[in-house]
């Protein structure tokens, strides 16, 4: 007698019938009866009933199978009293289920590629220590920290080391600040790039404007300047397909990013989009910034 095997089938782990009737130790046209008598029931609460036909045989018919899920199997079970080879065949099928499950995510690790966390944002940031910034004194690149991680980790668009989101967030908090009477003196402080950069002098800011600095970066930069920063670095094509995944697509972004015709201009930063969003996920840790 086979032994009892669940296996996947399109998107599902099934087992098939025969098998279990086998097991139960009774024909196998006496188990799809129960399973046609029951049929309406099991498809409400576990969906529809797989059937297939058998290889024929010589002459005749083609029989019929079916393909049921670990929900499906299990209800049917229920329907038996518990006799020696049922309580067998419950635990057998259980094993069966718990076997496929176990392969099933076996084989979804080793296909699963390892996730990089030291990218450019990221190692960038690692390095915040090189900064020297008054205690008095806030910058657009720390409190940018977490729009830079999403950039790179939610959104997985690759950034090129000489890449400035940061820099786009000092450029339209620098105008939006202007004029406000709530706006202090501006300083500066010490930014060391670990490349050809090496020391700049962006701007400080004072600790009162913090507050008015936050929520305009939440209710006005990442809603609406960051789609434009990426559409402009990526294309239209990049930034709609971005959004759609991260379930963040709104009026704003349909807007900037519709195309009333595709250029080649626009299709080759696509493409460019792609194959530089593979790369970031084969990037080692060991890259320089």
């Amino acid at each position: 007698m086979p032994d009892l095997a669940a296996f996947e089938h399109g998107d599902a782990l099934v087992v098939d019938s025969r098998l279990i009737a086998e097991q139960l130790g009774i024909e196998h046209r006496s188990f799809l009866q129960t399973l046609d008598d029951y049929k309406t029931q099991m498809e409400q609460a576990f969906g529809f009933l797989r059937f297939e036909n058998a290889e024929i045989q010589g002459r005749g018919r083609p029989g019929r199978y079916a393909l049921l899920t670990e929900d499906q199997a299990t209800f049917v079970m229920t329907l038996s009293r518990n006799s020696d080879e049922v309580v067998q065949c419950k635990l057998k099928l259980v094993q069966a289920f718990s076997r496929a499950k176990q392969v099933l995510r076996q084989r979804q690790a080793q296909s699963t590629p390892p996730e990089i966390h030291t990218t450019t944002y990221i190692k960038r940031l690692e390095n915040m220590r090189d900064h020297h910034v008054d205690d008095s004194q806030w910058t657009t690149f720390r409190e940018s920290a977490e729009v830079l991680l999403f950039v790179e980790k939610d959104f997985r668009v690759p950034v090129d080391r000489l890449d400035l989101c940061d820099g786009s967030i000092g450029h339209h908090w620098s105008q939006y600040r202007q004029g406000q009477d709530w706006a202090g003196s501006v300083g500066s402080y010490v930014h060391n790039f670990r490349d050809q950069r090496g020391a700049q002098f962006p701007k400080a800011y004072n600790t009162t404007e913090l507050r008015y600095f936050k929520r305009w970066l939440r209710e006005h930069y990442i809603p609406f300047h960051l789609p434009q920063y990426l559409a402009d670095k990526h294309g239209k094509k990049a930034v709609r397909q971005i959004y759609t995944e991260v379930n963040q697509l709104t009026d704003h972004v349909l807007s900037i990013t519709t195309e009333k015709r595709s250029t080649s201009n626009q299709e080759e930063l696509y493409q460019q989009f792609l194959v530089a969003r593979v790369t970031l996920l084969q990037e080692s840790d060991d890259v320089q910034y």
